[in-house]
Parts: structure tokens; sequence; C-alpha cells
């Protein structure tokens, strides 16, 4: 029987704000596999005592949560957003009960089919997905036994980091040559980050979402490269490249670029 989702749908855009369960893990919202439908799950809340009591199971579970509030102007990128990570459900928490929207029913996915190739936004929403559940989980403070399953979400994970692109920063330098002509004689500079240890890492991203939260100050162009072209653009101080720095920060250094190449029988 189909449910009239009308109503729901009016009061959410009415709404003056919402909190929405993050990862203290991954800097990105809470994303759940719900395991009847097997949707993947965010979840919205009225006040932060709703996400505080939500939040409780988690904490007994080492997932650290945090709420973080979008007041209404901010509600359509967000929703535009989660077809990125690959999330497909939206859970709004309230006092005594639950209610559930699929998230094409709030928000139209964009559809950038019409576009050439080159024109159209990358985005890797199973790599995203992927990632954020594995790092929710290899994140936990418990011994690994605790972590059943932690390798087949590593599998998952590493099928899709060897199937997709990926956006390369680069710093153009100046002169009198046109930005393609740059590109060929690659006259551009790579930034480089630290990582707790004091490595160089590069950044790398999964899409124009998470490069923008590294690229405030737009000085930065984007380069669309596949996975086995990756190691060609790892500057010699380099350990590796970190994947959405400012997101899930999962590290990929060289040993693991080579050694899922070799894995994955990648040419």
């Amino acid at each position: 029987m189909t449910v009239d989702k009308t109503f729901l749908i009016k009061s959410i855009q009415k709404r003056e704000e919402m909190i929405v369960a993050y990862c203290a893990y991954t800097n990105m919202p809470l994303v759940v596999c719900d395991p009847e439908t097997f949707n993947d799950q965010i979840f919205i809340f009225d006040d932060e005592k709703l996400l505080q009591e939500f939040a409780k199971s988690y904490t007994e579970k080492k997932i650290l949560l945090k709420g973080i509030k979008y007041p209404n102007k901010a509600f359509l990128g967000f929703f535009s957003m989660l077809y990125t990570i690959g999330v497909n459900e939206l859970v709004f928490v309230k006092e005594s009960s639950r209610e559930f929207l699929e998230l094409e029913e709030l928000v139209k996915k964009p559809d950038f089919s019409a576009l050439p190739r080159e024109q159209q936004p990358l985005s890797n929403p199973q790599l995203q997905l992927t990632g954020l559940y594995f790092m929710q989980e290899a994140s936990r403070p418990v011994p690994v036994q605790e972590k059943p399953q932690i390798k087949d979400l590593e599998e998952e994970l590493a099928a899709n980091l060897v199937k997709s692109r990926y956006i390369v920063p680069i710093e153009l330098l100046e002169g009198p040559e046109s930005d393609t002509e740059k590109l060929k004689n690659r006259k551009y500079r790579l930034p480089i980050l630290k990582n707790k240890n004091d490595e160089m890492m590069q950044p790398i991203f999964t899409d124009p979402n998470e490069l923008a939260k590294f690229n405030r100050e737009n000085k930065f162009k984007a380069l669309a490269v596949p996975f086995t072209n990756l190691p060609k653009l790892l500057a010699k101080e380099s350990k590796g490249y970190l994947l959405n720095p400012a997101g899930f920060h999962i590290a990929m250094p060289r040993e693991l670029l080579s050694g899922l190449a070799k894995r994955f029988e990648l040419s």
C-alpha cells in the first residue's frame, strides 16, 4: 500500500531548522543500513534531547555521535549532497515515533546525462558509502575481534577504490600559457598535507563537495584521475594520498596503491 507523504514533505519544508546525527570519526552523517529494507539511512531530529537519547546505544558501541544543526535555507544543499554519498532514505526521529522518507520523494536526483562526460561533475557515491561504513567501524576503539564485519567492509571499500576516478587538486603556475597548455606541460603545483606523524600526504577527493571543503579560497583546479594513474602524480616526498581529508580521511599510502593494483590485476 502506497503511503501519502505529502504532509510529511510539507512539514519538512516549513521547518526552521533540523539536527542531523553526524559520526565524529568521519565528520559526515551517520549512515546505517536497515537490516530489513537494506536502505542506507541518515537520522534527523527535532531537538538535541532526542539526538542524545538516540546516541546512547551508539556510545555503548564506542561510536561517537554529534549533532549538526542546519537552518532551513541550507536544507536543499544538504539533501542534494546525500546523493553523492549514496544515501537513499531519511529517518525523522520524533518523541514517540519515526517517519521514513525516500530521498527521491523529497529532492530530485540531479541529472547531468545531457552534458558531455568531461563536463559532468565527478561523483563516487559507492566509494563514499563504503568508505563511511568502513571508517565508522574501523575507528571504533575496541579490539578487532569485536569488529566482525570489518573484513567484508574492507573488501567492498577496496573494490570501489580501484573502480573510481578521483579529483586531484592542482595549482596552476603563473605564466602566459593557457590553462590547457599549463596542464599539458605540467606547469602546476600539487598541494601537500602533513598527517599526525608529520608525514607528507597529498589530498584527493571523491566529488566537488569534498573538494570545496579544502578549496575555500578557490585557488585550485581539479584533475579527474583514474585509480591506475594516481601513482604518476605522487610527489617524491609524498607518502601517498589522503582521501577526503575533511570527511572520512582515508589514508592511501604508496604501498596500498601498488598492493591494490596487484590484488585486482590492474595494468
